[in-house]
């Protein structure tokens, strides 16, 4: 897998890019795949609609609008501290149940919207209480996502189960991590970012490259 451009070149020059706050990025990992990482406390999910901030992800009423039989906001996810909550807003059923209001999630569970589009909802380790979505069904925004990862705290990427983005030939771990109003990266692999050296710890910026042994990934804003 190539890497692809989300953003435009002058987009690092815009107020605010290279803050978290309301922002989204999206991760192009070479030989991986494609993920979003949200940073907001919520998450809503939707069918097609009218383009909105996010694009070719969301839509004016959903952040995350799948190419699905939806209602433009037909639920949605929200961390509370560690834990995650689904909120119905059209017919959904959590792990074959309906959902009437709104569950706590649990890893492994199973959210099926209307009768045809399911996502998977992972906590993979007791380390971050970042979350994952995976599109069991393969319904997809317009522009095609291998994951999503709601972080919190950090994210952690590699060859493990216990790695929110799973990166299966990685000799190691590489860590994304927030620190105020920026998100960096560390690894105890030698990793360079933009090829400065970056295992203490990195600032990621918008286009940001982040290469070591085996492993490369690009970092985008998408909002």
């Amino acid at each position: 897998m190539g890497f692809f451009t989300s953003a435009s070149n002058d987009q690092r020059q815009v107020p605010g890019a290279n803050s978290v706050a309301g922002a989204s990025y999206l991760l192009w990992i070479d030989g991986v795949g494609t993920y979003l990482i949200y940073l907001q406390e919520t998450l809503r999910i939707g069918g097609p609609g009218e383009p909105g901030t996010v694009g070719g992800l969301g839509s004016a009423w959903a952040d995350l609008s799948l190419l699905a039989n939806l209602s433009r906001h037909h639920a949605s996810i929200t961390r509370s501290g560690e834990s995650y909550y689904l909120e119905a807003k059209a017919p959904v059923f959590c792990n074959r149940r309906p959902v009437n209001d709104r569950v706590l999630l649990t890893d492994q569970a199973e959210l099926k919207l209307n009768t045809e589009t399911v996502i998977t909802f992972r906590q993979p380790t007791v380390l971050s209480a970042s979350a994952c979505l995976e599109l069991t069904s393969f319904h997809q925004p317009q522009q095609r996502l291998d994951g999503i990862v709601l972080m919190a705290d950090s994210c952690l990427l590699g060859a493990s189960g216990e790695n929110h983005v799973i990166c299966h030939k990685w000799p190691g771990t590489v860590i994304l991590y927030r620190q105020g109003d920026q998100v960096l990266c560390r690894s105890k692999l030698e990793i360079f970012a933009n090829q400065e050296p970056a295992s203490k710890g990195a600032v990621l910026t918008p286009g940001s490259l982040v290469s070591g042994p085996e492993l490369r990934f690009r970092w985008e804003v998408v909002s």
